[in-house]
């Protein structure tokens, strides 16, 4: 059974083929939208294992190379028969309904964020009336967006790329989350939105000219979530401009007056440092 070796298992049929019947703790993911929700999967090199119709497997097999994930194995589909034939040569492995497992995560700091308010502080973001509010600059595909507002919270997620906006809202829709994305360029004026925010969140971003108008907009007791490269990371090759690379405790200078929560480097998964920052403004 190949398909349990794998990161994920991707089905590339029709929504009423896939609810038919389909692998246990598979992800429906048609293979014709997938090309525009790379932000729904696993970080790349996941090994992933493909259940569709002969040419949607060998189509996506060939752009998930291209894209740096690994396709363990595959299984060709062509009608609900032949689904059903493997409901009874894998008992209790197919199953039918809507149920899709999800394979993209938040980043962790935000999590880790979300956990603070939760466990120890009995802070239960759901809870607010009227619903806490979060920006998220930088927002690229939209995981962390949709993250938060999944858990009750109101946001809004900025980034100048069409494209990644595209997938951000595709997947705000195939969640049933409600996100408001906006696209323009945090440099100009008139994109950095004049609301207060009980929550900024900043990942893999960094515009030094943005922090006196991150903290004018965060809420007094309001919480900064950030995190992105620090020094080091030019060892790697990129990024190697200092412009995108945070100095030794330079979060922690700039925000002096907030309580530092968190404050150290961690490590992505291909080695570069990232500076991982949480603080509470004062009220």
């Amino acid at each position: 059974m190949f398909f349990k070796q794998a990161d994920g298992i991707l089905d590339l049929r029709t929504s009423a083929e896939y609810q038919a019947g389909h692998l246990k703790d598979a992800t429906w993911l048609p293979w014709d939208i997938l090309p525009d929700s790379l932000n729904e999967l696993p970080a790349a090199p996941a090994s992933l294992f493909l259940v569709g119709s002969k040419p949607s497997i060998e189509t996506v097999s060939v752009f998930l190379d291209l894209k740096g994930y690994k396709v363990n194995g595959s299984l060709v589909i062509e009608d609900d028969q032949v689904m059903q034939k493997w409901a009874e040569k894998l008992p209790n492995q197919v199953v039918s309904g809507r149920e899709s497992k999800q394979l993209w995560s938040p980043t962790p700091l935000l999590k880790e964020w979300l956990n603070l308010l939760e466990v120890q502080r009995g802070i239960n973001p759901k809870a607010f009336k009227p619903r806490l509010t979060a920006l998220d600059i930088g927002c690229g595909g939209g995981r962390d967006a949709v993250f938060l507002a999944k858990h009750g919270i109101q946001v809004l997620g900025i980034d100048q790329e069409i494209r990644v906006l595209k997938r951000a809202k595709q997947l705000a829709n195939r969640t049933g989350a409600s996100v408001k994305f906006k696209c323009c360029d945090l440099k100009k004026d008139g994109c950095f939105p004049k609301s207060i925010f009980d929550v900024i969140t900043v990942v893999r971003y960094l515009n030094r000219d943005l922090f006196a108008q991150i903290d004018a907009a965060l809420a007094p007791s309001g919480y900064l979530i950030y995190q992105t490269f620090a020094e080091g990371a030019e060892a790697f090759g990129s990024p190697k401009n200092p412009n995108f690379i945070l100095a030794h405790d330079e979060l922690r200078k700039v925000f002096s007056d907030y309580q530092i929560i968190v404050d150290r480097i961690d490590k992505l998964e291909d080695g570069r440092p990232v500076a991982s920052f949480i603080a509470q403004k004062p009220l």
